[in-house]
């Protein structure tokens, strides 16, 4: 999703230069699902709890009820969002599962949803990524890390 339909193997390290990739999905029909994924993270949305501040974000939330030893339904879950930031030029993308909740809520909305928000926007403001979601005339909350080779920590 968020090479816009570019499959490229996965890499944790930057690699120089970039590999190519392979188009398996046509970019407007990516930008379009990565468009319907920000809704959800906004007022309204089932994973209004992942939103960050001045970013704009594209996730999805779900919820998967689990299966016993005798192959029927259990009262057990398994909560998950799924995503990347910034959503107007995606570098980031993020998988949070929570098997099993046990807070008495257990949708992804309400139980992965905020730890996603959580993580994303520690990676963002640590990555010094500028916020995207500023309306014209906003001045930012975020203090961005002025620091070389820091990673974020002083």
């Amino acid at each position: 999703m968020a090479s816009y339909g570019v499959y490229r193997p996965l890499s944790i390290t930057k690699v120089d230069p970039p590999v190519p990739g392979e188009r398996v999905f046509p970019e407007a029909t990516v930008r379009t699902v990565v468009h319907m994924m920000e809704s959800v993270a906004l007022p309204g949305g089932g994973g209004v709890k992942a939103a960050i501040k001045g970013y704009r974000i594209a996730i999805k939330t779900g919820t998967a009820k689990k299966v016993g030893p005798d192959g029927r339904y259990i009262n057990k879950y398994i909560a998950y969002t799924a995503g990347v930031a910034p959503a107007s030029q995606p570098r980031f993308a993020l998988v949070v599962v929570i098997n099993d909740p046990q807070a008495g809520k257990y949708y992804g909305g309400a139980v992965s949803a905020p730890v996603f928000g959580a993580i994303m926007g520690g990676v963002l403001r640590t990555m010094n990524i500028e916020p995207d979601a500023l309306a014209t005339g906003e001045k930012s909350e975020f203090v961005i890390n002025q620091g070389e080779g820091t990673g974020g920590r002083s």
